[in-house]
Formats: structure tokens, sequence, C-alpha cells
């Protein structure tokens, strides 16, 4: 061509102008600092030489199209190729392609970007892609685990073959020797270094300081720290991500600034994680200790709840009995017998004891088919079952809960004579659903004091001389063994008020002062 038209050649990209030959007729400045392609050394030269599909190797037909069939087409579009440098470089390159005509000939303006870097990014942001699904296969993998040692190892595997570094190792805190010990490392770590250290909390190390501080560190040069590393150490470059209190995971490299910020992000997503999982095993193992202690101290109260039912019955059925007759003939000659009613009291308390007991080694035991059952209900039929005076009770509103329905009544009973025995005959009790899936007991009387809330559902606590001390007991057992938490709190009027909560309830009818009414 005569000329380059002066508005490309201020471009800030490389273009140059085709014919219908696929010629390169003219190039702007550009294109010999990105390609190393003078304007002179471009003209005449085929577009072939220069631009490649690389799928083909050849895109000289695909442009051929738009030049010679300009008129269907929009006046720019994109294509994704190749651009081979003046060196024989290859860098990939969207070319923008408009067609033009001048003196009756059709020519082709192609701009030719450099998406190098658009290129690198796009595939850095695949590779992370790809790492955090795989992470996340990976942490499904490692939730499963239920020992912290084989999590330990499952964890360091994912390190190297998801996380791509293979010298790393775990080391687990040991509490005994306040020091950190080597459990599990990859393959390679093992032959670059041999001997793992242990590392103690007298001695000075980054891996320590890491666990004390529970902040990661990053060290891109170990020479650079001849005070706490050994200079004839083959790592260069090291990573160390606290694990909690349960240890540290180290990641090393034998060059320096081995890791990039994406791969920081990733390990200390990957160590939280690990850190998840080492907490929930953990809790487990609590839980099952727990679980365990509990089926212990089940079996000794269910044990001597036995002892007492067939070692104590029978002599009080025997004393029982033999009070009967001496107060029989006593009667028919007419002498007063007030010893004999102290005795007849204390046989009472003691049979009273027993029954409680025998309850309480009863109620521990787990729900294992709950039925739905309506709150209102059962509060009558216990309410029934205790000897209320001139009690009254009130439901205030009603509800369907899931519960075992011997159980639950056995609670209210409780609950409902206990009011009775500490407030008085007069007492009013009022029973209600919660917003929040529960259910309350209370009374109108003087309430518990918060000191003394602690201590009223541990066995034998009793204000009352006369009592065994195992009523509030059986309600809180109960509500254990139902998955539930009972709470105490104070009632509008100042009485005591008992709270249910964690239970599986419906809404049912709301009720004043027992009366139902329509929602």
């Amino acid at each position: 061509m005569d000329r380059f038209p002066e508005a490309l050649d201020g471009l800030p990209d490389p273009v140059v102008i085709v014919d219908t030959e696929g010629t390169i007729r003219a190039g702007n400045d550009r294109t010999e600092t990105v390609l190393g392609y003078s304007p002179d050394e471009l003209e005449g030269m085929a577009i072939e030489r220069l631009i490649f599909d690389p799928a083909d190797g050849s895109a000289g037909q695909t442009l051929h199209r738009y030049v010679t069939d300009p008129e269907p087409r929009s006046m720019s579009a994109s294509l994704d190729l190749c651009a081979r440098r003046a060196d024989d470089t290859v860098m990939p390159v969207t070319l923008s392609l408009g067609p033009f005509e001048r003196g009756g000939q059709t020519f082709l303006v192609i701009t030719i970007v450099d998406v190098r870097a658009e290129k690198a990014e796009r595939a850095a942001l695949d590779r992370r892609t790809e790492t955090l699904e795989a992470l996340h296969e990976a942490t499904q993998n490692l939730l499963k685990t239920t020992d912290r040692e084989v999590a330990a190892e499952a964890a360091i595997t994912y390190v190297e073959e998801t996380l791509g570094h293979s010298i790393a190792g775990i080391w687990l805190y040991d509490e005994a020797r306040n020091a950190l010990e080597p459990v599990v490392w990859t393959e390679p770590a093992d032959e670059l270094i041999g001997d793992h250290p242990t590392f103690a909390a007298d001695e000075r190390s980054i891996t320590w300081e890491a666990f004390e501080s529970g902040e990661p560190i990053y060290v891109p040069d170990t020479h650079a720290e001849p005070e706490r590393y050994n200079l004839s150490s083959p790592i260069r470059s090291e990573l160390v991500l606290p694990l909690g209190r349960y240890g540290v995971i180290n990641i090393g490299a034998t060059e320096t600034d081995a890791f990039d910020e994406s791969a920081l992000a990733v390990a200390r997503l990957w160590a939280s994680t690990v850190t998840m999982v080492f907490v929930r095993i953990e809790r487990e193992r609590q839980l099952q200790e727990r679980e365990a202690e509990v089926a212990r101290e089940r079996d000794r109260l269910e044990e001597f709840a036995s002892l007492v039912s067939h070692d104590l019955r029978n002599p009080l059925n025997v004393a029982r009995g033999n009070l009967s007759l001496l107060t029989d003939r006593l009667e028919g000659e007419h002498a007063e017998q007030p010893e004999l009613d102290a005795v007849a009291r204390s046989l009472t308390r003691m049979e009273t004891l027993v029954e409680d007991m025998l309850t309480l080694a009863r109620q521990g035991a787990s729900i294992d088919d709950p039925e739905w059952v309506s709150l209102r209900e059962m509060a009558e039929v216990a309410w029934g079952g205790v000897d209320t005076a001139a009690a009254e009770l009130t439901v205030a509103s009603d509800c369907r809960l899931r519960a075992d329905r011997s159980r639950l009544r056995q609670a209210l009973e409780n609950l409902f004579a206990n009011a009775i025995e500490h407030v008085g005959e007069t007492v009013r009790v009022t029973v209600g659903s919660l917003d929040d899936r529960g259910f309350y007991v209370e009374d109108d009387g003087p309430g518990i004091a918060k000191d003394r809330r602690g201590e009223v559902f541990d066995a034998g606590v009793s204000t009352d001389p006369e009592g065994t001390g195992f009523g509030l007991k059986i309600v809180d057992e109960v509500a254990q063994a139902h998955g539930w938490t009972v709470t105490i709190a104070t009632a509008d009027g100042g009485g005591a008020r008992f709270e249910f909560h964690g239970v599986d309830t419906e809404d049912g009818v709301d009720t004043v002062d027992g009366v139902a009414t329509e929602e």
C-alpha cells in the first residue's frame, strides 16, 4: 500500500493490513515492539506465517473468508489464535478483524492483541478452581475419619497430591512432654530429611513459635534465619501452619520463595479444615467417653436400686406386717401408741425412698419410641395422679410434643407434687408451651433462689425434712432421656418456673384459665 492509515498507526496494539490473497500489505509501528517484525519486514509476508491456528496449524482459510465475503459479517469479529514472533517464539493472541475498501480493492484490518497475561490469569484461575474442588472432595473424605492419627495421614496425603507440595509433615502436640512430635510425613520429606526433629517448648524454633502463637509463619529463605535454622538443611523455604492446640503442618521446598500468595491461601484453608476435623474427632471421643461413663453410672445405679428393691423391701414388708399386728393388738387394749405412729411414718418414708430410687434408675434410660401427645392431656392426667387437695391447675397453652407418655407423666407428677410440697395445698400451678420448642411448669409460690438453682436437680437435695430429694432429680433424668434440657427461671408472679427446651413440638390449641379458645 502507498501509505499506512495514520489513525491505525497510533493504536497501542500491532495492526496489519491484509489483501484478498492473504498477503500483508502494511503494519504499524507496534508490530516491531510486540512481534519483533518491523513494518517493512512484514510487507509481502503471507499472513499464515505470522498467524496460525493452534488446532490445525493454519489460519489462512478462516481469514480469507473474512476478506472475500465481508458483507454478511459484522465489521469486527474475533478469533483466538497464536502469533509466531520474529524469534520463533509463540504467543496467544486475539484478532479483531474489520474489512474496508480502497481503490476498488477489499482489505482486512487485523488488530493483534497479546493475551498472554489474560491466558495465564485464566489458567491460574482454572488451577485454583480445580484445587478447591479437589479440596472439597478431600474434606468430605477427611470428615469420615474417627481417629486423629488416621486423619493426619490422610491430611498429609492431600497436601502432597492435591496441593502439590511434596515435602510436608504433621507434628502433633504431646502434652506430657510439652513438645511437638512428628507423626506423619511424605516420602520425599523422609528421603530428604531423614530423622524428623521433635520441637520442644524450651527450644527456639519457628515451628514452636507458630504453634504457640496460633499464626501461620512463612519463611521465604531459611538461610536468612541462621539463628533459627540449620544452614546445612536442604529446606530453603518453609511454611508452618498451626492446627489449633493439636499441632502443626510443616511444608517445605528446596528452592527459595517457593510459595506464592495463592499457594499460601490454599494451604491456610486446608490447615483450617484439618483443625476442624481434629476438633470434631476430639468432641466425638469426649462424647463417647461421657456416654460410656453415663452408662457405667446407670449400671451402678440400677445395681444399687436392685439391691435396695430386693434386700430392703422384704425386711420393710416384714416390719410393716408386724407393726400392723402390734397396732391391732394395742387398739384392742385401748392403749396409746404414739411410738408406733412414729415407726409407721419412718417405714413409709423408707418405702418412698425405695420407690424413688427405683424410679430414678428406670427414668434415665434413653427413649426409643416416643409418640405425639397433648401437653394439656398429659398435664391433666398427671394432675389426677397427685394428691392435689385445694391446689389449682391451669393450662395456659397447649401443644403436641413427642415424648414417652409414661415418663412425661412421671416428670409432671413430680413437679406438681414438688409445688404442693413446698408452696402449700392452695398453690396455683400453670402449664404451657414455649415459643421456641418447649414447655413450662410454674407455680405462684416464693420461687427458688438463684444460688440454689444449680443444686435442686441433685439427688438427695430437698428443703423438706420429710422429702426424699429424688423428685426433681427424676424430672431432670426424664428430660435427659428425651434429649431435652430443663432449666429453672422465675415466673411472672415470682414463683418457680421449670422450662423444658429442645422438645419436638407442634402448635396446639390456646387456652385461657384452662378453657379452650380458637387460634
